[in-house]
């Protein structure tokens, strides 16, 4: 693989990562219908939780699909 082809993947990367986080932290910082609490402080740590392995396994997935293309 060219230096510049693995440039550009990273940066594809780096630029959907920033993307997604700062979707996350818009929808996070979200009120409630209830009241004045944002959504963040009605999560959980059982929710957090279970998105950090959402998290883990998508990436596991992408990885494996990545191995099976080699």
């Amino acid at each position: 693989m060219k230096e510049s082809s693995r440039t550009g993947i990273v940066v594809a990367g780096v630029i959907g990562g920033a993307l997604l986080g700062g979707l996350f932290a818009w929808l996070s910082s979200a009120r409630t219908e209830e009241g004045d609490e944002t959504v963040r402080e009605s999560i959980g740590p059982t929710e957090y939780f279970q998105l950090g392995i959402g998290i883990l396994t998508l990436a596991r997935q992408f990885q494996s699909l990545l191995q099976r293309k080699i």
